[in-house]
């Protein structure tokens, strides 16, 4: 059944106090980012209103102001190997990630959010697929994702205590799940580095929430439907 991005959500998820990360790329005002010649070197974490987001160094830095998703700012990291920035976010053991993404190079993977390049949090691959690596174990969601092909709304949430992870598309669903060592990391957006072949970026980066407890089923609703009404995407 498909929700309208127009249907009214109470816009109270990211005061949760579990809430440890909250990125509003569309907000383009001075007082939530900082950019220079169309790189964008900061952005407020507005989980806590204080510490920022940041890349300081100028050939690593997301572009802003060049890309949209469905006519909201969002961060491009372009396939050059080097965009990314920090989120100041150590490894958990109990998380809950949404992004609003589009992949927008095809036949290449990208890095969304990882702690290195063996922790693939969320990655997008060249087959249209969404893959979450612990660094002891993969999950993966192929068939279907069209991620290349339109925004969506993908999560990933992470129990240790019940050892399992699930990740999620435009949907409450869990598409998938498996065995989880009980540490993935969260450091940075984009790629992971110079020469890291396979982890080169190449997507548009909107709204990026992050929850450090493994949110019920009904949460992660209530925050996909919160973020299909700011950004236009047709929940199933």
């Amino acid at each position: 059944m498909a929700v309208s991005p127009l249907q009214p959500v109470p816009l109270t998820i990211p005061s949760a106090s579990n809430c440890i990360l909250w990125m509003r790329p569309q907000d383009t005002r001075s007082s939530n980012m900082t950019t220079s010649a169309g790189r964008l070197s900061a952005i407020k974490n507005l989980a806590n209103n204080r510490i920022l987001i940041n890349q300081v160094t100028a050939a690593y830095q997301p572009a802003s102001g060049v890309a949209t998703i469905n006519g909201l700012n969002a961060l491009q990291y372009d396939n050059d190997n080097n965009r990314r920035l920090s989120t100041n976010i150590t490894n958990q053991a109990n998380l809950t990630i949404f992004s609003v993404i589009q992949q927008f190079v095809t036949g290449v993977q990208a890095h969304v959010i990882a702690g290195t390049g063996a922790e693939q949090t969320m990655r997008l691959a060249s087959d249209n697929g969404f893959t979450c690596n612990d660094g002891s174990t993969a999950l993966a969601l192929t068939g279907g994702t069209s991620i290349l092909t339109a925004p969506a709304i993908l999560a990933v949430r992470a129990n240790a205590s019940l050892l399992t992870r699930n990740l999620y598309k435009n949907s409450a669903t869990a598409g998938t799940s498996g065995v989880y060592d009980g540490l993935i990391g969260t450091q940075f957006f984009g790629a992971n580095g110079s020469g890291a072949s396979g982890a080169r970026g190449g997507f548009n980066q909107g709204e990026t929430i992050i929850y450090n407890k493994a949110l019920s089923d009904s949460e992660v609703l209530t925050i996909m439907r919160y973020l299909a009404n700011q950004w236009g995407v047709i929940l199933t």
